[in-house]
């Protein structure tokens, strides 16, 4: 609608600036036609060498010169001027179109004729419609065996053969007729896009709260879909995530401790289950800075210690197998995450419209479940999380 809008507008412009134009075989006024030729004879003396000179004249006559104006300004300049001046005077008295004007002076000339009399057309309007001067030696046809009545004149014939009384030709008409049409299409253009606007509006609103309606969906599908491949992970590999139990995992069987004698109950020395301590150190905690995953839900730089512009999510491990993680709580780390959010935590986070963040601060309301496979840490339950601030 905007580019329906500014072509409507153009148009208005074209046929406002027609209304000031001219075709090049129409006969020119006789004002147009003394100024056509007073400007050729003015670029024929001087050229472009006396442009500063040539704005002092259209400064000094603002309606326009004529080949006297000028000779009274340049008569001190010599037989070349004298000479041009007589050859254009010729000229002067009599009329012709804008293709006429071309042929008195040469190529080179008229380049820099045309675009100043254009323009002083442009600037004169009113100059335009002017009824054509009367050449001599033309006079008006009667029709054999009439006679004019005294009184009853309806108008006089100029040279053209029309009728001065009879008003403006359809040549001058025609512009006139293009600028209405143009302004009358604008407005109608600008009309219609006033009312679609409240429309446009409307639309944009409710395809917003479908878009949202729709991540919302998603997300929680999502969230529904990590949990059962969470669980088919479990009976796959016959492994627990730490606090948790398998559903057919069988509590160990109690065994009755056996009654020994009063001297063997004394034990100086206690045995240290080693294979127990060793699992013991080896579930020491471990934590690892990741950035973010990839296209595959790997994460793809982990490191022991934060890095600054890297690390988004610090991942909890006992084992080196199997951890949870969550989006480290710092203002720097949120910042550098919501600049890109489709790639920082889309992968390896849910929530409700994570695609548009509505603050600058990550909050994890549930941490995410990864897995070393492969020596890369994967992502195997999203965290959730959502904005504040």
């Amino acid at each position: 609608m905007k580019r329906f809008t500014l072509f409507m507008a153009a148009i208005i412009c074209l046929a406002t600036s027609a209304m000031a134009q001219i075709s090049e075989d129409q006969t020119l006024s006789p004002a147009l036609w003394k100024q056509g030729i007073a400007t050729c004879a003015h670029y024929t003396a001087h050229g472009r060498g006396f442009a500063k000179r040539i704005e002092e004249i259209k400064a000094k006559y603002p309606n326009g010169y004529s080949l006297d104006d000028l000779n009274e300004v340049y008569s001190n300049q010599g037989r070349r001027w004298e000479k041009i001046y007589n050859e254009f005077k010729k000229e002067e008295n009599k009329s012709g179109s804008i293709n006429d004007l071309k042929e008195l002076v040469t190529p080179q000339i008229w380049k820099l004729v045309e675009p100043e009399f254009t323009g002083f057309i442009t600037e004169h309007p009113n100059l335009v419609n002017e009824a054509p001067a009367p050449q001599p030696g033309d006079q008006p046809e009667a029709a054999e065996g009439e006679q004019q009545q005294e009184g009853q004149t309806d108008g006089a014939v100029t040279a053209t053969g029309k009728t001065a009384g009879s008003g403006i030709s359809c040549n001058a008409n025609l512009p006139l007729w293009l600028g209405i049409i143009g302004t009358l299409l604008g407005l109608c253009a600008l009309l219609t896009a006033l009312s679609n606007r409240g429309k446009v509006k409307e639309l944009r609103r409710s395809f917003a709260r479908e878009i949202e309606r729709t991540n919302a969906n998603l997300q929680e599908f999502s969230t529904d879909a990590a949990e059962q491949m969470k669980a088919i992970s479990i009976r796959l590999t016959g492994k627990a995530i730490k606090g948790e139990k398998l559903y057919n995992e069988p509590e160990p069987a109690v065994e009755p401790e056996p009654i020994q004698d009063e001297a063997d109950a004394i034990d100086p020395m206690p045995v240290v289950d080693e294979p127990a301590a060793a699992e013991e150190e080896h579930e020491e905690v471990m934590n690892l800075f990741m950035s973010r995953p990839d296209e595959n839900d790997d994460f793809t730089r982990v490191s022991d210690t934060f890095e600054p512009g890297n690390s988004i999510y610090v991942l909890t491990t006992f084992d080196g197998q199997r951890g949870t993680f969550e989006v480290i709580d710092k203002p720097e780390v949120h910042t550098f995450a919501l600049m890109m959010p489709a790639e920082n935590l889309i992968r390896a986070c849910s929530g409700n419209a994570i695609q548009i963040p509505n603050g600058n601060r990550i909050v994890t309301d549930r941490a995410g479940e990864a897995e070393f496979i492969d020596g890369r840490w994967h992502v195997v339950v999203k965290a959730i999380i959502h904005y504040e601030g």
